[in-house]
């Protein structure tokens, strides 16, 4: 997943937002965006899913709507809606966009239609754009590294169907689970304990250690650790 950038207009211009399968290289989701906002961006996501099945993975860069490098293990709000659905979370390597190779290459072709027939007129004529091109690139355009197949003959729909209500994620028998304030914090042995605001209102397991030190885990895994005698804290980024 990406943001191709600004495709301009006479009257303005949208951010497209690519969903590109790693496997057969299918343009799962083109979304023509007028605001690259979180809340916008998981519409498309649930559009995306209803229609196409649940992925296992999601690869992206350390774009600011999914990645935060002032929050424990990076989490956003839609990261943790994700996770949630029991999707993992893989980010690319810092100014490293080849590890998302493939949906550059995605942009690279955008950029070439625009470039040979012209792109839309009016901001509001994107998405009818993009949708045209997404179908031409899906099930007419051949690509060389499926032996010149189209991605469509290689896609198929997930069998993992979008829940409406996910799962709550059960912790071990015994665990001391606590549900975080809506400003992602808790209290413990007298203290306020920030963790983060995308894991506000969440469900997370207390650990304790010698030496008053307490680590705190969400879900399968450690996000920050707590030094209860000086009030200090750092994140963790191992998993559970």
């Amino acid at each position: 997943m990406d943001g191709k950038g600004e495709l301009k207009s006479v009257d303005g211009g949208c951010e497209p937002l690519s969903i590109i399968d790693d496997h057969s290289r299918y343009a799962v989701g083109l979304y023509a965006m007028k605001r690259f906002r979180s809340k916008d961006v998981w519409e498309c996501l649930l559009e995306a899913f209803e229609r196409a099945g649940m992925p296992e993975a999601m690869l992206m860069d350390r774009g600011a709507q999914w990645y935060s490098a002032h929050s424990a293990r990076g989490l956003t709000a839609l990261t943790v809606q994700l996770i949630k659905q029991g999707i993992e979370v893989i980010h690319g390597r810092v100014r490293h966009p080849q590890t998302q190779g493939k949906v550059e290459r995605f942009h690279g072709t955008i950029e070439a239609a625009v470039a040979h027939k012209g792109g839309a007129e009016r901001v509001a004529d994107w998405a009818c754009w993009l949708d045209e091109f997404r179908q031409e690139y899906n099930e007419v355009r051949p690509h060389e590294a499926l032996g010149m197949e189209t991605p469509a003959s290689r896609w198929h729909r997930s069998e993992r169907e979008y829940p409406q209500e996910p799962r709550e994620w059960e912790y071990p028998s015994g665990t001391d689970v606590r549900r975080l304030t809506d400003s992602g914090t808790l209290r413990e042995g007298g203290r306020l304990c920030f963790l983060s605001e995308a894991l506000a209102g969440e469900r997370v397991a207390l650990e304790r250690l010698p030496l008053e030190t307490m680590v705190v885990r969400y879900r399968h895994m450690y996000v920050r650790e707590f030094d209860l005698a000086t009030g200090r804290t750092k994140a963790w980024v191992r998993p559970a």
